[in-house]
């Protein structure tokens, strides 16, 4: 069985996702966050954090199955 290959730009590219998330989530209860309840604002955050996972996930499923072809 052969060793995985890293792929920086995915990790480079997952790691500006999740601070991208960081960084709205910040700017939305500093600026946004009075305007709405707390299950609105919840909502809004887990949806956002739905968004992030879909993002990392379409840019890794790839490199798996490529991975897993190499087997």
């Amino acid at each position: 069985m052969s060793k995985p290959q890293l792929d920086v730009k995915r990790i480079y590219a997952t790691i500006t996702v999740a601070f991208a998330w960081l960084l709205f989530m910040a700017l939305w209860l500093f600026y946004y966050a009075t305007n709405y309840n707390l299950i609105q604002n919840l909502g809004i955050g887990l949806a956002f954090l739905v968004v992030a996972g879909i993002i990392i996930g379409v840019m890794w499923v790839p490199w798996a199955m490529k991975q897993e072809s190499a087997c």
